[in-house]
């Protein structure tokens, strides 16, 4: 009866869930280790400081630092797979961009030094961001959110003679509907990496601007970027520089990250009440109670799942949520973020449950457990 009723509660929470109008999804990326041409300083710490951001405002999150081109691919393309229709997608780049015949590219840590008459193989080594606008856009997307902190010098550059691609900045965007972007600089603009070399805050003048706004419940998406225009354009002004970030929005209604809803004709996203002191009871009466010091194994229905394969014999007996449970921790174990309320709450209670992605490796043994796990389950 226990076990049905538990059931019960975690159908019930995860109808709610499933009732969310949306689900977030960010790609961020940093990019200081370039081998080829001039190294950046603030661009990972960037990148970070951006991922903490988005957690915190209920984005699962997708980081990558000093990527090549080919780690670049792969990432956004399990980035990519993991957005279904209606969900909003965040992508933040921190690193060198060209603008190349009016289209912007972001530049892998392993572009190679070319030369002007090489134009169109930077072209094939670099990353477009008008097609990972589209190929995001083919997933259905309801809203994307475009943040470019590249506008810095061209790093191809040559003295005294013609260049791979525009002198500085990124060219203006002409965006389909749907989709809000930011660049750290104007059109034509170098964005500042640092306001001098003894400057010792770990971000850019545009990221550190950015990020508090962000964080904002008050603040829409367009009030994010004008603020942070005005914020960049006075720290840039203390140094004799100009730097004024730029806006596109293509997004009907405004967008609230901080509230995590809209104002627009959408439904807000349901927001999921914690669980009632019930619930919390039916937990504890079918599951492992809490560790003490004296007995450190109580933390886990299996303890050794991460190196020794399970039986049958293991699990027979075993109720529907413990199974559930006996599955999850093995991800939880490696790190793993949760969206269901109840497996969130459960394994929050314990120490040695440190979260950090959405998505964690397992090695064999683990793998065969959780499918021996799930064929009880079914």
């Amino acid at each position: 009866m226990r076990a049905l009723r538990l059931f019960g509660v975690i159908a019930v929470l995860l109808a709610t869930g499933a009732a969310r109008a949306e689900n977030r999804f960010a790609f961020v990326v940093g990019n200081d280790a370039y081998r080829n041409v001039t190294q950046l300083q603030k661009a990972v710490n960037d990148s970070r400081a951006v991922g903490r951001s988005l957690q915190q405002l209920g984005f699962r999150v997708t980081q990558g630092e000093n990527l090549a081109w080919r780690d670049f691919v792969e990432k956004f393309s399990i980035f990519e797979n993991s957005i279904q229709p209606g969900d909003t997608a965040f992508l933040f780049y921190s690193g060198h961009g060209v603008e190349i015949d009016g289209a912007n590219y972001l530049i892998p840590v392993d572009a190679p030094r070319v030369a002007p008459e090489q134009q169109s193989l930077l072209k094939d080594v670099s990353i477009s961001t008008d097609n990972l606008i589209q190929r995001l856009k083919a997933r259905g997307t309801r809203t994307q959110i475009i943040v470019l902190d590249a506008c810095r010098e061209n790093p191809f550059r040559q003295a005294g003679g013609r260049s791979v691609g525009g002198a500085r900045g990124l060219a203006g965007a002409s965006l389909p509907g749907g989709v809000f972007m930011i660049y750290s600089a104007g059109v034509g603009e170098v964005a500042l990496d640092r306001l001098s070399d003894s400057d010792a805050n770990p971000n850019s003048v545009f990221t550190r601007s950015f990020l508090p706004l962000l964080e904002n419940p008050d603040n829409s998406l367009i009030a994010v970027a004008k603020q942070t225009r005005a914020a960049v354009k006075s720290l840039a002004g203390s140094i004799g520089q100009t730097q004024s970030p730029a806006y596109y929005d293509e997004i009907d209604g405004e967008i609230f990250l901080a509230k995590g809803s809209t104002s627009s004709s959408l439904p807000p996203p349901v927001v999921l009440p914690p669980p009632t002191t019930d619930t919390q009871a039916a937990i504890r009466s079918d599951l492992p109670p809490s560790p003490t010091p004296a007995s450190p194994d109580r933390d886990f229905i299996f303890p050794d799942s991460d190196r020794i394969r399970l039986t049958r014999d293991m699990l027979a007996g075993l109720s529907a949520a413990q199974l559930r449970i006996a599955r999850n921790e093995i991800f939880a174990r490696r790190g793993r973020y949760f969206r269901d309320p109840v497996l969130a709450q459960y394994f929050s209670r314990f120490n040695w449950y440190r979260p950090y992605a959405w998505d964690v490796p397992l090695n064999a043994v683990e793998q065969a457990n959780v499918a021996l796990i799930g064929s009880f389950e079914r």
